[in-house]
This record gives C-alpha cells, structure tokens and sequence, in this order.
C-alpha cells in the first residue's frame, strides 16, 4: 500500500478521535468516573484541522508520485464521507447544525454511494468529480467554522452567537452547503445515467 492511501485510511482512525473529544464525556454509561476533558472542543477542532490536511496531502502525494490507485479514488470519497458524516451527527446532537439540512446533505451522499456500488458490479470506478470535490470543500469549511466557534466560545470563553445562529452560518454557509450538494448529485447522475439505464 502506498503513502497516499495510508494517509487516506488514517483519516479514518482520527475521525473517531474527534468524535470523542467533541464531547466531554462521550461514554458516560461505561466510564461513570470519567472527568470532562479540558479543552476538548479545540482538541476535537485541531483533529477536524487534520483531517481536512490529509484529505488534502493524498491527492497531492498521489498526483505528484503517479500512485494514483482505484484503491485511492474508492476510499478517497469514503473516508470523506466518514469524516463528514460523523461531524454532521456530532453538530446536530449538540444543537449547533440544523438537522433537516443535515438529512439532505446525508441523503445526497447515500444516494451517491448507490450509484457507485451499481458502477462497481459493472467493473467501474467512479472518481470525485469536480463538483463532489467543490461539495466537499464547502462541507468541510462549514463544519471547520462551527467546530471553531464552539471550541471559542465553550474553551475560551469567547461571547458569540450561538454555534449556527451567526448571519454567515445561517445565509451563506448552510444555503452554499445544500446548493453544491444538490448541484453535484445532479452532475453525478446525469453523467452516469447509462448505469441507470441498464
């Protein structure tokens, strides 16, 4: 296996520590004893930051040392796709994200995984496409942004809107988030209508 899909899979095993440190007490029915961790929004918002850089580092390292795998561009979309998910679960629980705008992200990206599980059973492996990478950018800075701001205002004690209620959320964000998931779904299928056909 090459250095770019390590990193690919290693966003995998860090997602998970984000999840956990989002909350400070994420086991509370196991671990009883367990204190709330200081700090723990910024760690999780550290963890979401290097995340996004591997997701980043693969495509670059795979592009510039001509690794470019099927592997890659299978699990490249997944492992996003379990980083996003897990922080969309994350937000909604702690009411920083509406969770109707959440279903349609989710939705999109089920619906997406579809066509790629037809297309493998076909021999064939759907890359991202531009407007999935674009989608996917959009996520991860709307979900960088509400960590940031619940990592100011609950470890540092900065006086904000609440996480998802500021006008860039709620106007540009969120609206930017639905329109290029709706956009690259489209894309998606209307590129790859033959397999539906068939």
């Amino acid at each position: 296996m090459n250095l770019p899909n390590k990193i690919t899979l290693f966003r995998v095993p860090l997602t998970a520590v984000f999840f956990v440190f989002f909350f400070d007490q994420p086991l509370p029915y196991l671990f009883p004893e367990l204190r709330p961790t200081p700090y723990h929004h910024t760690i999780a918002f550290f963890c979401f930051l290097l995340a996004c850089a591997s997701d980043w580092s693969d495509g670059y390292l795979a592009r510039r040392r001509n690794q470019i795998t099927n592997f890659g561009k299978f699990w490249d979309p997944v492992a996003d796709k379990i980083l996003v998910t897990a922080a969309w679960v994350t937000l909604v629980a702690n009411k920083a994200m509406p969770a109707w705008i959440v279903l349609v992200l989710l939705s999109r990206d089920f619906a997406v995984s579809g066509l790629r599980m037809m297309a493998a059973q076909q021999g064939i492996t759907l890359a991202a496409e531009t407007g999935g990478k674009i989608k996917t950018f959009t996520q991860l800075l709307t979900i960088g942004v509400l960590c940031a701001h619940c990592a100011l205002t609950s470890d540092w004690g900065w006086k904000l809107d609440k996480p998802g209620s500021a006008w860039f959320e709620e106007w540009l964000l969120y609206p930017a988030c639905v329109l290029t998931s709706l956009v690259s779904a489209w894309i998606y299928f209307h590129g790859n209508r033959s397999l539906l056909r068939a």
